[in-house]
């Protein structure tokens, strides 16, 4: 599924993982309506190492909607503002509701050359915490 139909951005040496003060800014911006962050579980694609000073970046999130329930992983998209390449303020665009109505955050991602779906690594806090808890 990575990267169907969608116009790469830059070769893969062009491209670099975020940093986890870079994940912690999207985090923060992604999960603002969600019941439980602690337990949200992202998988994060590469990032360009030269972005504009604003710009996009797409991903995926596993966390609770507002009325607490864990729906899967479904696409955000998110403005970036950088300095000096890295990424100091994130704002959220737009996030599925669930992981079957994708089209809007999928269609604003392409539209940046992005695909939320290139997954590169994945920080594991949802699979913990169903783990732990027996969710």
């Amino acid at each position: 599924m990575s990267g169907v139909g969608i116009p790469a951005r830059s070769n893969d040496s062009e491209q670099r993982r975020l940093t986890d003060a870079e994940k912690a800014v999207v985090r923060r911006s992604v999960l603002v309506g969600t019941s439980d962050p602690d337990f949200a579980e992202f998988r994060w694609p590469t990032m360009s190492k030269s972005p504009a000073p604003t710009d996009y970046y797409c991903g995926q999130v596993n966390a609770q909607t507002a009325p607490g329930r864990w729906v899967g992983f479904r696409p955000f998209v998110v403005t970036i503002e950088t300095v000096k390449g890295e990424i100091r303020n994130a704002t959220l665009v737009d996030l599925s509701a669930d992981r079957v109505e994708t089209t809007s955050v999928i269609s604003k991602c392409r539209e940046h050359g992005l695909d939320a779906f290139a997954t590169v690594e994945s920080d594991g806090r949802a699979a913990e915490a169903q783990r732990r808890f027996g969710l």
